[in-house]
C-alpha cells in the first residue's frame, strides 16, 4: 500500500493512537480526525496529518478506520462517510451491542459504504505491540480487500463470521477478562492482608494454577499504584454495562460481573474515569465493593 494512500482514522484516543501509529510504522499516511483537537497532540510528531471534519477524511481516504467511544458515535459519523464520493471502506474497532452493530452495518449497506466488524482484544500496549487480537466479521470480499490494513492494525486475526457476531464474541471475552481482573484485584488485596509482600505474591502466582494473562498486564499496575491508562476504565465500565444488558435481554443473570461492575463504579468514584482498568483494587482496598456491587 502506497505512502499516497492514506487511511483515515476517526477517534485518537489510546485505541485510534495506538492504531495510527503502526499505520505510520508501516509507512502509510494516516489522516486523523477527533472532536478532542487536544487529541492529536500525540500524533503530531509523528507525521500524521490531520482533518477538521469526518468528512474531510472520508475525501481523501478510501479506507477509514473508526476507533470512537460508543455505537451512538459511530452512527453520527456514517451519513458523512456515506456522501463521499466514492464511498470508503469502513473498518469499525468500537465495540457495541450486536443489535447497534447489525443496525450500522445495514445502514453502511444501503448507503454502499463496504463495512467491516472488528473490535479489538487488547489494550492499546498491546495493540501497539502487535499482540493484540482483532475480532473480524463481515462479508468476505470487503474483508479480502481490506486484508493488508487490517494485517497492519491487528497481525492477530479471527474471522468470527457474520456482522454482530465480533460484538457477542468481543463482550463474551471482555466478562471473562474483566472478572479475572477483579480476582487478581481482590486476590492482590487479600494477600497483602495477610502481611504478605505484593511482589513476591505476584510472582508465586504467576506460576500457579490460578495464572492469567491478566496478572502480566495488570498486576505490576495494581502492586505500584499505577493508573497511567492502557484502557480507560470507564470505557471498561461501558462495556460491563453492555454485557449486563444483553444478558439481561436474553434472560441470563450473571452475579459476577454485576459485583465486578459495582467496583467499577467504585473506583471510577475514587479515581475518576480516565484511569487504568487497573484501578478496580481500589475500591477493594477501600471496601467499597460489596455496598457498590449491590447497587
Amino acid at each position: 500500500m502506497a505512502r499516497e494512500t492514506p487511511v483515515g482514522m476517526i477517534g485518537l484516543g489510546l485505541m485510534g493512537s495506538a492504531l495510527s501509529a503502526r499505520l505510520i510504522d508501516a509507512g502509510i499516511g494516516v489522516i486523523g480526525f477527533d472532536i478532542d483537537a487536544a487529541k492529536t497532540d500525540g500524533l503530531r510528531a509523528s507525521g500524521a496529518e490531520f482533518a477538521a471534519f469526518a468528512a474531510d477524511v472520508a475525501a481523501r481516504c478510501r479506507t477509514i478506520v473508526i476507533a470512537v467511544y460508543d455505537a451512538a458515535q459511530v452512527r453520527t459519523l456514517l451519513p458523512d462517510l456515506a456522501n463521499a464520493t466514492p464511498p470508503p471502506r469502513v473498518i469499525c474497532t468500537t465495540t457495541c451491542a450486536p443489535g447497534e452493530i447489525v443496525a450500522i452495518a445495514e445502514f453502511a449497506s444501503r448507503s454502499r459504504l463496504a463495512f467491516i466488524e472488528a473490535p479489538i482484544s487488547g489494550t492499546s500496549a498491546e495493540v501497539r505491540a502487535g499482540t493484540a487480537t482483532a475480532l473480524v466479521a463481515g462479508d468476505a470480499d470487503a474483508i479480502d480487500a481490506a486484508a493488508a490494513t487490517l494485517d497492519i492494525l491487528c497481525p492477530q486475526q479471527i474471522n468470527v463470521g457474520a456482522i454482530g457476531n465480533a460484538s457477542r464474541t468481543k463482550l463474551a471475552i471482555n466478562l471473562i477478562l474483566q472478572n479475572n481482573r477483579a480476582a487478581l484485584a481482590e486476590g492482590i488485596a487479600f494477600a497483602e492482608s495477610l502481611g504478605l509482600g505484593g511482589a513476591a505474591f505476584l510472582a508465586t502466582a504467576r506460576r500457579s494454577a490460578a495464572y492469567s494473562k491478566v496478572m502480566d498486564s495488570k498486576g505490576p499496575k495494581m502492586l505500584a499504584r499505577d493508573f497511567s491508562p492502557q484502557s480507560h476504565i470507564a470505557q471498561t465500565l461501558k462495556d460491563a454495562e453492555l454485557i449486563l444488558q444483553e444478558a439481561g435481554r436474553h434472560g441470563l443473570p450473571l452475579p459476577l460481573t454485576s459485583v465486578q461492575a459495582g467496583l467499577l463504579r467504585a473506583a471510577i468514584a475514587l479515581q475518576g474515569p480516565d484511569n487504568d482498568s487497573a484501578a478496580v483494587i481500589e475500591a477493594i482496598r477501600a471496601g467499597r465493593g460489596h455496598s457498590e456491587g449491590q447497587s
